[in-house]
């Protein structure tokens, strides 16, 4: 790629970049790519290790052929959900670095790292002025131990970056700030750009490609593996395009946009493809809507939404920046390299049209995001049960949250000018709705407090909670007891996205996605057996008021909009990695380890790598842990919802001397190794077919007894030896946790036999130096398996999709049957052989 090497001055500056349009010129195939493609053959051909690669990796996407290729991150955000986890893995391997004698500063981030604190936020206040204040406080107060974590480890990892709490949603200030949309690399004493591409841990990480940078969403293997240095490896993926025709009509906002296209692209088969969106509708579209929109993409299983940069990118990066100089070098690279906007007709493996002008104001649910409804659909609804305070249908929480929709600020300014013509007419909330705002960014305040409309929603409420993903808590005694015992079903309305659910009370059955103005408007109304186009909202001095006489025309919107300083991004992230003095005030050690505390039940390493190098497998008499039947998901194995009772977990949390209702969630503790080991297979639909028993237990074969599947692990553990689990097709399944194959390494469990695997599921395993095998002419039927069985398998030599013999021993029988190995490549060949991908990894370092 060298020979590619180009160059451009801008203000007396030179700035380098490998130039994919000389490739393309030799190659005009590649010209009518989508631009997205073109980002990622650009990343693969700056990277190529040789000729012959170079030259493989243009055939695969000039024919567009289903191989492997790899996209390269610059750059990775977390949030704490998630990436706190990932920290405590790296500190973990930065202990087992130190048992081994080796330099501990080894384990460094590799590339770029944010993490921004921002899910942590439950609301414990909501309709007082100061509750922003208040939740914020009693959030450190709870999270103090993880905050010191996170500290220790942003003053011990190089290239990582914290954006303390109560600083915005993590993809906001990642659209807002962080991101440069360029890379700019030193090498040999030259400035390198290349386009910015990023991975993140949250499933809304593709928002960002709303401005031009291609996002991709991954699990936490995936950015441990590519903060360390590898690179993603990914099949070729098929791009749909979708051609925006004409602009919105009057009274429809961007969020009905989102939600009907989320809809409709949920009915085309987009699953595992990228979206990228063009025509001359895009020019009625701003930043803020595309946003909106590719923050969906995972409600309709694209792997991103991709909006290509144009002149509104640009003058929204200089306004969030306040830099135009960049902004001119932004523009120079992409039309050097054919990346900007352009009307040229691409190819695209489908082309999907969508009609802006004949959208209706929509909502979506009841629970599913992709569910559209039109609004007037509600009012058939029937009230069949009543309570002392409450009815069916009657709408209890009522909450502007989330970065799908708070963070436009033409979608807050319309629900603000709902409130404010709410205020002059003198309406309020009804008193069983439950309120809450909690923008996606600083800067919405801001815009709002400049205005003076921020009091108009304060009014109906409406008070800023936070700047986060937030947990709604519950609802006064009197509702919950009124929904208990006369078993309502009770309605929510948030502007949230594909988790809007789980963040709610676990009582209310309906629970609707709309946007910020509807929320507004049905915490008026209270109920949503209601027709919003006929029925009167309320009489106020012998006047009705309809829903036309609250809803803001376009103009009034766009009045308000021309009036935005968007000067005060500057001082909004001036100082944001800084933190407030709660999070100045936190005093960590200063060691290179981190000195873990016993007594922690929500941060626990765990010593799971392993220095070994084998060529051959031999692996003799295994037990068997659990046998499960068919389409096992993810959850099943690794569950993230509440802690129960009487539960491995829950004894270990008692000997912590943590309180029943101070259990939370296995998510909210997936921090802790020693927990969420315990929890592993604890969901209450789950069967072992070795017991008759649901959850996570076994038969511990020696005692004759029924144990949690924990307690056999350690036991067995403890005598050396080793453990298999079996199971039937598709084993796997669903979103990839990482615990649902790190727990496996931590019980012991050196193999997985199944019918079939999640091929995800199958990689991630490697990755954690489980070996995956798969039944080639029998299964556990067809074999009479009990449980109490032994298993023995070796091989002289591993190989890429070889074949084994595996001697199954019951008492004095032995039976003989063929397995298959199901390692696909040599790389993850490589992975096994070294105990999984980060010993191999650290091996390679040396």
């Amino acid at each position: 790629m060298d020979k590619y090497i180009n160059s451009f001055e801008i203000q007396n500056e030179t700035f380098y970049y490998y130039d994919i349009k000389a490739v393309i010129e030799e190659n005009k195939s590649l010209k009518k790519l989508p631009v997205v493609l073109k980002i990622l053959l650009e990343a693969n051909l700056r990277n190529a290790n040789s000729e012959n690669e170079f030259l493989e990796i243009i055939k695969i996407f000039e024919k567009k052929e289903r191989k492997e290729i790899s996209l390269y991150p610059s750059r990775v955000i977390m949030q704490d959900y998630t990436g706190v986890s990932v920290l405590v893995d790296l500190a973990s391997i930065r202990d087992s670095f130190k048992n081994l004698g080796k330099n501990v500063e080894e384990v460094n981030p590799k590339i770029m790292v944010d993490l921004v604190v921002d899910h942590s936020l439950d609301i414990y206040t909501d309709k007082e002025e100061y509750s922003f204040d208040s939740n914020i406080e009693k959030e450190y107060e709870l999270n103090k131990e993880k905050y010191q974590f996170i500290k220790w480890a942003q003053n011990n990892f190089d290239k990582l970056r914290v954006v303390p709490p109560g600083s915005g949603i993590c993809h906001q200030v990642n659209l807002e700030y962080l991101s440069t949309i360029l890379h700019l690399k030193r090498i040999k004493d030259k400035n390198f750009i290349y386009p910015e591409t990023l991975i993140g841990t949250d499933s809304h990480a593709p928002m960002i490609n709303s401005l031009g940078v291609l996002g991709w969403k991954v699990n936490e293997t995936q950015a441990k593996t590519s903060i360390l240095g590898m690179p993603v490896s990914l099949v070729l993926p098929q791009v749909v395009g979708v051609n925006i025709h004409g602009k919105l009509k009057e009274g429809v906002t961007s969020s009905d946009l989102v939600l009907t296209l989320t809809s409709k692209l949920k009915e085309y088969d987009i699953k595992g493809k990228l979206v990228e969106f063009h025509g001359e509708g895009l020019k009625h579209l701003t930043l803020e809507d595309r946003s909106t929109i590719a923050n969906m993409a995972p409600e309709y299983e694209a792997i991103c939404s991709f909006f290509t940069i144009d002149d509104k990118t640009v003058d929204y990066f200089n306004k969030t920046r306040d830099n135009e100089d960049y902004g001119y070098l932004l523009k120079e690279y992409l039309q050097r390299q054919e990346l900007f906007y352009s009307d040229e007709v691409l190819e695209f493996d489908e082309i999907i049209d969508f009609d802006l002008e004949e959208l209706e104001p929509a909502i979506a649910g009841p629970n599913k995001a992709h569910s559209h409804i039109k609004v007037d659909e509600l009012k058939e609804q029937q009230i069949n049960k009543s309570g002392s305070y409450l009815k069916d249908l009657d709408v209890v929480v009522a909450s502007i949250t989330s970065c799908t929709t708070t963070s436009n600020p033409y979608l807050i300014l319309h629900a603000a000018l709902v409130a404010k013509k709410a205020y002059e007419f003198g309406l309020h909330t009804k008193e069983h709705v439950k309120t809450s705002f909690s923008p996606g960014s600083l800067a919405i305040k801001e815009f709002l407090k400049k205005l003076d409309l921020l009091k108009y929603l304060e009014h109906l409420g409406f008070y800023i909670s936070g700047y986060a993903c937030e947990n709604f808590g519950n609802l006064e005694d009197k509702y919950e007891f009124d929904i208990k015992d006369n078993k309502l079903d009770v309605c929510s309305l948030t502007s949230g996205n594909k988790n809007f659910e789980k963040r709610l009370h676990p009582l209310i059955n309906y629970n609707y996605l709309s946007s910020p103005s509807l929320v507004v408007i049905y915490s008026i109304v209270g109920s949503t057996k209601f027709d919003l186009f006929e029925d009167v909202i309320s009489t106020i001095d012998d006047k009705d008021i309809y829903l036309k006489d609250l809803w803001p025309s376009s103009k009034e919107v766009g009045d308000y909009m021309s009036e935005l300083d968007y000067t005060l991004y500057k001082d909004i992230y001036k100082d944001i990695f800084k933190g407030n003095e709660f999070w100045q005030s936190l005093e960590v050690e200063d060691s290179k380890n981190y000195k873990w505390n016993e007594n922690s039940t929500y941060i626990q390493g765990s010593l799971f790598y392993e220095e070994k190098e084998e060529d051959s497998l031999n692996i003799q008499g295994a037990r068997i842990l659990a046998m499960f039947d068919d389409e096992i998901s993810i959850e099943q194995i690794s569950p993230m919802g509440q802690i129960p009772l009487y539960s491995t977990a829950s004894k270990y949390l008692e000997q912590k001397a943590v309180k029943s209702f101070e259990y939370n969630t296995f998510g909210s503790r997936k921090a802790n190794a020693e927990l969420i080991t315990r929890g592993l297979f604890e969901h209450p639909k789950l069967k072992n077919k070795m017991v008759s028993k649901e959850g996570a237990y076994t038969f511990d074969y020696e005692n004759n007894e029924i144990v949690s599947i924990y307690e056999k692990s350690q036991k067995f553990k403890e005598i050396k030896k080793p453990l298999i689990v079996i199971a039937g097709e598709n084993f796997g399944k669903g979103e990839q946790k990482e615990w649902a194959t790190k727990g496996m390494n931590l019980l012991g469990v050196k193999a997985v036999i199944t019918k079939s695997f999640d091929e995800k599921y199958r990689k991630d395993l490697i990755s954690y130096g489980v070996l995956p095998l798969e039944f080639i002419d029998d299964d556990i039927e067809s074999l009479k398996l009990k449980g109490d069985e032994n298993f023995s398998f070796e091989m002289d030599t591993l190989k890429v999709e070889g074949k084994l013999k595996a001697y199954i021993n019951r008492g004095f029988d032995e039976v003989q049957i063929t397995l298959k190995i199901k390692i696909d490549t040599s790389l993850e060949l490589k992975y096994y052989k070294n105990g999984g991908v980060f010993p191999f990894l650290f091996n390679s370092f040396r």
